[in-house]
């Protein structure tokens, strides 16, 4: 038999990816100054409100109450301009590309998040969203020493993917999120996802933010929305 019956495959070209899970990182140019006038807003809010909303996935820190993407100052409608920017264009990326305009609103939650010195998120998901998208304002001063301090991480939903593996390749590698100051990462409300507890000096702070999806139908119903919405027409650009 000829060698040519088994010749060099293009790996590349016949691959593709099933159950693919999205996940989009973003590096916000120009947010320092952003970045400083949150941190002084969040902190204040916390001084003048030091129980905040209690307990949910935290481990000591503080998490503010209510919704901020409803707070009046305006660094923190850039926030919210910045999520609706990312959300949309990732809804427009997934859409088929026939032709078709569709409308959808975005119902956003938004709350800050604190953490200082052993302070940590225990492993969970948020429900009632389609994304998550947490924006990262501050780093705080994490000890070098200790792997991990505070940083995000997401868990692989395929319970058994790691029974049998290769070690050291793609397939092996922590998904993990550096705390870089006007870093903006979404992925999907179901992942399980955790902070790891945060070892140092200083604050780490974010401001995560649950968005849920609403599409809008032709119908006579009128659909009624609160104050932390947008709305945009959007057409399928395809891949």
């Amino acid at each position: 038999m000829s060698d040519k019956a088994v010749q060099d495959i293009d790996i590349g070209e016949s691959m593709s990816m099933l159950f693919g899970t999205p996940v989009i990182s973003y590096q916000w140019p120009d947010s320092e100054e952003l970045n400083q006038e949150l941190t002084e807003v969040i902190l204040a809010r916390e001084r003048a409100d030091d129980q905040g909303r209690g307990i949910r996935s935290n481990a000591g820190g503080w998490q503010s109450r209510g919704n901020l993407i409803s707070w009046p100052e305006p660094c923190i409608q850039v926030v919210k301009k910045r999520v609706e920017t990312m959300v949309f264009g990732l809804l427009r990326k997934i859409l088929p590309e026939d032709g078709t305009d569709r409308t959808f609103t975005l119902v956003i939650d938004s709350w800050a998040n604190v953490c200082r010195n052993g302070n940590y998120n225990v492993t969970h998901t948020h429900p009632n969203a389609l994304w998550s998208v947490v924006y990262y304002v501050s780093p705080g001063e994490p000890d070098e020493s200790v792997p991990y301090s505070g940083l995000l991480e997401l868990i692989d939903p395929r319970e058994s993917a790691n029974c049998i593996q290769v070690a050291n390749t793609v397939l092996d590698t922590p998904a993990l999120v550096e705390n870089v100051p006007g870093k903006m990462f979404l992925f999907p409300s179901w992942a399980n996802h955790m902070v790891h507890p945060f070892v140092g000096s200083g604050v780490r702070i974010s401001i995560p933010n649950n968005v849920h999806v609403v599409e809008k139908f032709k119908t006579p119903q009128a659909q009624h929305h609160s104050p932390g919405t947008a709305t945009r027409t959007l057409r399928g650009t395809g891949d």
